[in-house]
């Protein structure tokens, strides 16, 4: 099946940055550089939350400006999982079976979130 129009507008809606690259859709968060990777094959729709290779980069420049990065990880975190249940939705509305695998990359964005945590306070400690 081709990929829906519908499901790269939901994605631009919620002003993700959208790509399609090797039969996948990339639709990565403004705020963070954590995505969506869509992967369609046939009538089987794969939903992963992955974090790019920029997050622990972007996660340290969020803590030296002084943001709150728990804050911030935990609103990209929950966008994107409501996001990928409507994406879920459109997609099995077009006949898509769609499986969600979204706890592995949540896991990652959070364990580097507090890899950075634990680097900052041992350097205000020294």
């Amino acid at each position: 099946m081709p990929v829906p129009q519908e499901l790269i507008d939901l994605l631009k809606e919620h002003e993700l940055e959208v790509k399609k690259r090797k039969g996948r859709i990339i639709a990565t968060h403004s705020e963070l550089p954590v995505s969506l990777v869509i992967r369609l094959s046939g009538s089987t729709a794969i939903v992963e939350l992955e974090a790019e290779e920029e997050l622990r980069d972007v996660m340290s420049d969020l803590i030296e400006s002084g943001e709150d990065l728990e804050s911030i990880v935990e609103d990209v975190l929950s966008e994107m999982r409501d996001i990928a249940v409507d994406v879920s939705r459109l997609l099995s509305d077009k006949g898509f079976k769609v499986e969600l695998r979204l706890r592995e990359g949540e896991n990652d964005v959070r364990d580097a979130m507090e890899e950075i945590l634990e680097e900052y306070a041992e350097f205000e400690e020294e």
